[in-house]
């Protein structure tokens, strides 16, 4: 069994996670939790109830695959921002000691 630190372990619990953090706003009977007890729950409708139940989960689909969607292009553009920025940050320190070599430098030769 995988240790909980291991990365794929880590990764499948952040995906449930986002999978179940865009579905509540959806269609709460489609969070995980939820979804093995839906066959006991609803044991008892028609199947006029049932194919409008199936329209109904196909349709949050499709919304939780916008939302999906719009949720990684946003995570993309915050990654390519930080990662920007982290650049930015280590051309700056670079800069900073290429001075401070330079004044160094300076200085001995005087």
């Amino acid at each position: 069994m995988p240790s909980p630190a291991d990365p794929s372990v880590q990764h499948q619990l952040l995906a449930e996670q986002i999978y179940d953090l865009l579905m509540a706003e959806i269609e709460p009977e489609l969070l995980l939790a939820n979804i093995p007890v839906l066959d006991a729950r609803y044991a008892a409708e028609t199947p006029e109830e049932h194919v409008a139940r199936m329209e109904r989960y196909a349709a949050a689909y499709k919304k939780f695959d916008a939302a999906f969607a719009a949720f990684k292009g946003d995570v993309t553009g915050r990654v390519r921002v930080a990662r920007r920025a982290s650049l930015s940050e280590e051309e700056a320190k670079g800069k900073s000691e290429e001075a401070k070599k330079l004044r160094t430098m300076m200085d001995e030769k005087k």
